[in-house]
């Protein structure tokens, strides 16, 4: 009897063990969902993102999700209800105190950049599933980035470095090109020797990639420039089918009423301005090839969303992606990017080599000067035969197929509402911010401790000679 009474207790506590584990299991379940559903409405502070609609799903409550596990559980006489639904929700209050969302990263801007863009950076997966971003220095020991902007860092302003902490981050940020930094802005670089833990900038040799690109290619853009073990996913799946390349390009078309664009800015002040602008005057010389200029430098007024300013693009079959600087190893920014393959024109392209912007772009994705020896009156004949050949014309979306994710204005967006374009005008400086966000969440500021012992030589030094003489 005895024996009989040591076996069923044995019995009784593998039993309890196993709802208790199953318990567990299923709630885990529960939570996830109850997390990723917890408002139906998600709204993003600042004028960078707006509101938008997650799911219509709605959240179980308590009872719900109660009656839903013992729905799961097996059936015992060693067990009432009542004692069941005592066990799983003390289990709720255990797994509900381990799973309370952890304080988002913090991100000190030390310095910050010349504008307000209304600094905030959505929860998503692709943008590091969000960090907070603060100007209020009193909030520098808790931070878990720094952020030291190029154009106002300097050896006089910085924080105490008594009170930094080994695993803080210290980055320097620039999205200018090396001329611009070196002559333009007089940054020697040479007072920092040491002191940032990782660089932020356009090129790929950069610890964060800022590359002025919409944040939801990064992934494409890691498989590009030989980085793959930092994409999200092992293998990039096919974009689209050629079936459906056919209907967007189709759709596309029926929006091109023009010829080509151009927003400038920068008339003289940087040395390749006035030469970029000289270049497309003599374009137009001849009076019979027509371009749109936007901007400072031009007559026709920028547009002030975003949107409005995609809308008004994409009704051009080219857009002079122009940079300020010639010769700059992969400077290529937001005209490139957002400006022509977003928005769904074929770039042409003075500025970079285009040995090195073959070394980012999509293949067959752009036009560039060097092909007819910056010979303008060639490039404009070439511009007008393309224009009245629609089937060549084609030839320079066909890389929509190619495997990866890159997003076309209207066509192929994000699958995330908080992952597209914000009606902020610099959302193109966003990438890099959503980079820096997912390597914190990594804690990677924690587990590697990288420094850059030589900021000049890390900057100046991998360029090209003539982009900075």
């Amino acid at each position: 009897m005895k024996r009989l009474k040591r076996w069923l207790f044995q019995l009784s506590v593998a039993f309890l063990t196993l709802v208790l584990v199953l318990c567990i299991s299923l709630n885990r379940g529960l939570i996830a969902t109850y997390q990723k559903h917890q408002d139906n409405i998600v709204k993003q502070a600042g004028n960078t993102y707006g509101a938008y609609q997650l799911s219509k799903a709605e959240v179980p409550s308590e009872t719900a999700k109660t009656t839903m596990v013992l729905q799961k559980l097996p059936t015992s006489p060693l067990m009432s209800t009542q004692s069941k639904k005592l066990r799983i929700n003390k289990i709720f209050k255990i797994m509900n105190k381990t799973t309370e969302k952890a304080p988002k990263p913090r991100i000190l801007m030390w310095v910050p950049p010349y504008h307000d863009g209304g600094w905030t950076l959505p929860d998503s997966e692709a943008c590091g599933f969000g960090c907070e971003i603060t100007k209020d220095r009193n909030q520098y020991e808790s931070s878990d980035a720094l952020i030291f902007y190029m154009k106002g860092t300097n050896g006089k302003d910085l924080p105490d470095s008594r009170k930094r902490r080994p695993d803080q981050a210290f980055v320097w940020w620039s999205h200018e090109s090396p001329w611009t930094v070196n002559h333009y802005w007089h940054k020697t670089l040479t007072e920092f020797n040491g002191y940032f833990n990782w660089t932020m900038h356009y090129r790929s040799d950069s610890n964060i990639t800022a590359a002025m690109m919409p944040y939801s290619a990064r992934d494409w853009y890691f498989n590009r420039v030989g980085r793959k073990a930092e994409m999200s996913v092992k293998e990039l799946k096919p974009n689209t089918t050629e079936e459906g390349f056919d209907k967007m390009f189709d759709e596309l078309m029926k929006l091109k009423t023009r010829s080509t664009a151009w927003i400038v800015s920068d008339c003289n002040d940087v040395k390749g301005a006035p030469q970029r602008r000289q270049f497309a005057d003599s374009m137009t010389n001849d009076g019979k090839f027509n371009i749109d200029v936007y901007g400072r430098c031009g007559n026709k007024q920028l547009a002030k969303t975003s949107s409005a300013m995609y809308d008004t693009l994409r009704t051009y079959k080219f857009y002079l992606a122009f940079e300020n600087t010639k010769f700059c190893k992969e400077y290529l920014t937001e005209k490139f990017w957002y400006n022509s393959l977003y928005a769904g024109v074929v770039p042409v392209v003075w500025g970079p080599s285009k040995k090195t912007v073959e070394s980012l772009a999509p293949p067959n994705s752009f036009i560039h000067v060097e092909d007819f020896e910056y010979d303008a009156k060639k490039l404009v004949d070439f511009l007008r035969s393309l224009e009245a050949d629609e089937k060549a014309y084609k030839e320079y979306f066909k890389w929509w197929m190619m495997p990866g994710f890159f997003p076309v204005y209207k066509l192929k967006e994000a699958e995330d509402p908080r992952d597209r374009v914000s009606e902020s005008i610099c959302h193109f400086e966003v990438n890099g911010f959503c980079h820096l966000c997912k390597m914190l969440h990594e804690k990677k500021h924690k587990t590697t401790h990288w420094s850059v012992p030589d900021l000049r030589q890390a900057y100046y030094g991998a360029e090209d000679p003539k982009c900075v003489e």
